[in-house]
């Protein structure tokens, strides 16, 4: 195992899409200043643009956040910088502008999202391998990890898990995200998986993240099962 028990994935809950409220919006410039201020490690959710450039962004679809119709990777960077977060003066974030304000302040857990451009990866390991904070990756999909793995082997890795896989995926997908059936495989660091389905079976007792909690009620039971948090709305 490569996480000791005084690692912050362990021991500093972890501000989910960065500290975000009110006018403040998720996984804007602005909620990553909040948690660097705070001091609370950060969550944030990675795709490629149509050009290549990896940008910080939870829903693969754009019209939730930004009004406009479409999946966030058929869009180029300066499309996307077109748009704005919630009606507000915000833009969605690149990796490298997020790197640039969080400066090693606090760690980052990085979320690897599914996307048809499978070769994001290698860019993504690319930017990280020459940044100096702290941070550890997470994605669902297995085969990103088997791929980070072999691309950058000292990198800290997490499987994401949950109870609730999505209706649009097989069978076999979401048998694989729901009891982490390839664990035999990846060989993860942590596993990060949904409060709503916990406890779960953690045969090799590794550390465990609970998402997302969004009351201390919520946080007290979450931490019965697992060794940190993944929050929002609230401060723990």
């Amino acid at each position: 195992m490569r996480i000791d028990k005084d690692c912050w994935l362990l021991n500093k809950p972890i501000a989910h899409r960065g500290l975000w409220e009110g006018s403040i919006i998720e996984n804007s410039l602005p909620a990553y200043e909040l948690a660097v201020e705070k001091g609370f490690p950060i969550e944030i959710d990675l795709y490629s643009t149509k050009d290549g450039e990896i940008v910080c962004f939870h829903d693969d679809c754009l019209y939730r956040m930004t009004g406009e119709k479409g999946y966030i990777y058929e869009k180029t960077l300066s499309e996307l910088k077109s748009l704005s977060l919630k009606n507000s003066d915000q833009k969605i974030p690149t990796l490298k502008e997020v790197l640039s304000i969080v400066s090693a302040k606090v760690p980052l857990l990085i979320e690897l999202k599914d996307q048809p451009d499978k070769s994001y990866i290698s860019h993504v390991v690319k930017i990280l391998k020459n940044y100096k904070g702290e941070f550890a990756i997470q994605s669902f999909n297995p085969l990103y990890l088997i791929k980070t793995k072999k691309l950058a082997p000292n990198f800290v890795l997490g499987i994401l898990g949950t109870s609730t896989p999505p209706k649009d995926k097989n069978f076999i997908v979401k048998k694989i995200v729901k009891n982490l059936s390839l664990n035999f495989l990846i060989k993860p660091d942590f596993i990060s998986y949904n409060f709503e389905g916990l406890p779960i079976k953690n045969p090799r007792k590794l550390p465990l993240l609970a998402w997302t909690i969004t009351d201390r009620e919520q946080a007290s039971t979450a931490l019965k099962f697992a060794n940190n948090i993944i929050f929002e709305k609230f401060s723990p």
